[in-house]
């Protein structure tokens, strides 16, 4: 196709992928030790140059990786070296020190990742990451680093050194899973990225594997895990996509947790039972104290993060609730509070309750003809009003339009009445629509009722007296006769 380009990321796992299988069809072992080291060497070069082209907000994290790349490739590079050209097989050696240093590195890194995308707190994110990671440690104990502790036939250093590799694989997956479980951008440079490091610990788990039972040779199918995580790497940050996994994500609350996630975090709270009984089916010695401690680890995790969510349930219904029975326009209750306080202060109270029940007057004019905009804000000014005069125990709700409702509790016929006329002579003074005053009133019905009497009746009542004042003239006050 005419003009077509190839992207430098897909160019660069072209040209990885065929130095790959050139790796494993090519037996010679200069051969292979070149290409691995070329396509190491590459990797971080290729790393530093999509930094500066694709310009990431936070870049010495991908910058610190490079550098350790550089000597992970290294430990590589005189490891065939020594292994195959030497022919000394001593463990431990230098090599160990180089691979080791890139660890640590990775580690760092991926922290940095991880501030950049979220600077803020994210306690699930940290909760979650450090449940997965305990899980995956307690498999590691009982596969790869107990053999280690109780081996015989092993020099201190040696058994060191042999118990680094998995406990830094467990800091990258520790730190991995923080990046995967926090919020931000996973576009195509993030899966690559993260490929890249999680085939690098399936190899590492391999490599243990192997060394445990029948030993590792140069040039084994193992190695492809490796020679990937050099390839996926520098395409990830060749990839135009690379700025946005180092991105602020944006604030937002915490919401549901995916079924997929529960998931895995049962599973992993699962480790340390399962650790238990892997190493009763095999006949081995029961560590009792890592046992112990990965259980009530886990335990504490798990409950911790239990915590976030009910809590987290807590606040929502709040929310839910809230909104449910609270007017939208003014905050006052709603119809639906307004029942259940009024059916409860019937039923619950041990006094006289009051009822004020109003209805504004020359609010349709103002509504129509003004707008929307100037009848919203005049109700929400009558709102502010009945707040200022009001008792702190007292119930102020829109029932609709402009119809309001006051709920009074431990009130008589004198303080109801004198409370209501207080109502009409505050909304009778002037209110800002707009650009111009308005005059509105209202026609207050009031009923009092004692405990015990039935709400829908009293209402009716409350409701026949306000129009009964409606219709003796209006911004006025009207008391039912008991």
């Amino acid at each position: 196709m005419r003009g077509w380009r190839c992207p430098a990321w897909v160019a660069y796992l072209v040209v990885a992928g065929v130095a790959i299988g050139a790796y494993f069809l090519i037996p010679v072992p200069a051969v292979k030790t070149t290409l691995y080291g070329l396509l190491g060497l590459s990797s971080a070069a290729v790393t530093v140059l999509g930094v500066r082209r694709n310009r990431p907000v936070v870049r010495w994290p991908w910058y610190l990786m490079a550098a350790g790349r550089v000597f992970f490739t290294a430990g590589d590079v005189s490891y065939w070296v020594q292994s195959e050209v030497l022919h000394h097989d001593a463990f431990p050696t230098y090599s160990d020190a180089l691979y080791l240093v890139y660890y640590p590195a990775l580690a760092i890194a991926l922290l940095g990742l991880v501030r950049a995308r979220r600077p803020g707190k994210d306690l699930p994110g940290l909760l979650d990451a450090l449940v997965l990671s305990t899980g995956a440690a307690m498999l590691s104990w009982v596969f790869l680093i107990v053999p280690y502790v109780r081996a015989a036939d092993i020099s201190p250093l040696a058994r060191v050194v042999s118990l680094a590799y998995p406990v830094a694989d467990i800091l990258v997956l520790a730190v991995l899973v923080r990046l995967a479980t926090g919020r931000g951008d996973r576009p195509s440079a993030y899966r690559l990225f993260v490929g890249s490091t999680l085939v690098m610990l399936v190899g590492d788990v391999i490599y243990a594997l192997l060394e445990l039972t029948i030993g590792y040779q140069p040039g084994n199918l193992v190695d492809v895990t490796w020679l990937a995580m050099y390839a996926l790497a520098g395409a990830a940050v060749l990839h135009p996509t690379v700025a946005a996994i180092s991105r602020p994500a944006p604030p937002v609350a915490d919401g549901e947790v995916k079924v997929s996630r529960l998931v895995m975090l049962a599973v992993a709270s699962m480790m340390a039972p399962a650790a238990l009984g892997i190493e009763w089916l095999r006949g081995m010695a029961i560590d009792v104290p890592v046992i112990v401690a990965g259980c009530a680890v886990l335990f504490l995790l798990v409950i911790t993060r239990l915590h976030g969510l009910v809590r987290l349930l807590s606040q929502t219904l709040r929310v839910v609730e809230g909104q449910a029975t609270t007017d939208q326009l003014t905050g006052l209750a709603n119809r639906r509070r307004f029942h259940d306080r009024w059916q409860a202060a019937l039923r619950d109270g041990v006094g006289p309750t009051a009822l004020l029940y109003l209805d504004l007057d020359g609010f349709k004019p103002v509504n129509d003809g003004l707008g929307h905009d100037a009848g919203d804000a005049v109700l929400v000014a009558v709102a502010e009003r009945l707040r200022t005069v009001v008792r702190a125990g007292d119930v102020v709700a829109r029932l609709g339009g402009d119809e309001f409702a006051v709920i009074l509790p431990w009130t008589g016929d004198d303080q109801a009445h004198a409370l209501a006329q207080r109502i009409v002579e505050v909304l009778g003074e002037p209110f800002d629509a707009g650009a111009r005053q308005v005059f509105i009133g209202a026609s207050v019905g009031v009923v009092v009722a004692a405990q015990g009497a039935d709400p829908e009746h009293e209402l009716r009542r409350a409701d026949a007296a306000m129009y009964a004042a409606k219709t003796s003239g209006r911004n006025r006050v009207h008391q039912a006769v008991a």
